[in-house]
């Protein structure tokens, strides 16, 4: 093998293993925000714990009452959830996979400790709901 050509497959390898690790990179290291729910559900008869600890990951734990949220930055996208219950209910540990495709999920505790899947959606706010809704204007 000529020397230029052994130059040429060892420049390519090296490129590609610099692609290779940059897309392991970003998997990894993806990053996601988290809004955790604590709210009953109506349509499905679901209610809310009143008093929990919630723990995403190594993330420090937040106290939820009923009816709060709050949010967690988590990076990757496999996931850890520890909820513990005030009233001595045994505590839920749940691991899920977030999808890379977007940024941000709503996870909703009555779904998960009551087993109904999917527990986490994607979370759509107000102003980019009301953004999509409007027409485009016209030239």
């Amino acid at each position: 093998m000529e020397t230029k050509q052994r130059r040429l497959l060892i420049r390519l390898a090296l490129a590609a293993l610099w692609l290779g690790l940059g897309v392991i990179v970003f998997v990894l290291n993806r990053g996601h925000t988290l809004l955790v729910d604590n709210k009953s559900i109506e349509d499905l008869n679901l209610r809310a714990p009143d008093f929990i600890t919630v723990k995403v990951d190594k993330i420090a734990p937040m106290e939820f009452l009923r009816n709060d949220r709050d949010i967690f930055k988590v990076g990757g996208g496999k996931h850890r959830i520890t909820v513990e219950f005030s009233d001595g209910t045994e505590t839920v540990l749940k691991e899920f996979h977030l999808p890379l495709k977007h940024d941000q999920y709503l996870l909703s505790i009555p779904k998960l400790i009551n087993g109904v899947e999917p527990f986490y959606e994607v979370f759509v706010s107000n102003t980019s709901r009301e953004r999509e809704a409007e027409p485009e204007p016209g030239f």
